[in-house]
């Protein structure tokens, strides 16, 4: 994969996880589909990928570092063993750069 391409990717998760966090202010409830859970300069963000059974969907973590600006994005390796693998990271200062152009 490129880099420009993993910038890319990474810039769409981030964007995905703000308005994951944004939509949230907007209705007051919690449901357990989706969460979101700040806990000593982290935010941890989770979302069904789509994939896998209706019952237990695969879902994506997404923390943010908020000290260190940075964000990483964990995903389940596959369905019998449900390990959480890293499937990428990067500085959020990079993303917004290279999400003005610059």
């Amino acid at each position: 994969m490129k880099p420009t391409s993993a910038i890319l990717a990474v810039s769409a998760f981030a964007i995905t996880a703000f308005a994951i966090v944004e939509s949230g202010r907007l209705h007051p409830a919690a449901y357990a589909m989706d969460s979101a859970m700040g806990v000593g300069g982290f935010t941890m963000i989770t979302s069904s990928t789509g994939q896998g059974p209706d019952e237990s969907p695969y879902e994506t973590l997404y923390i943010l570092d908020n000290r260190g600006e940075m964000l990483f994005v964990y995903g389940v390796e596959n369905a019998t063993t449900r390990k959480l693998v890293l499937r990428g990271g990067a500085s959020l200062p990079t993303l917004f750069r290279v999400a003005r152009g610059g």
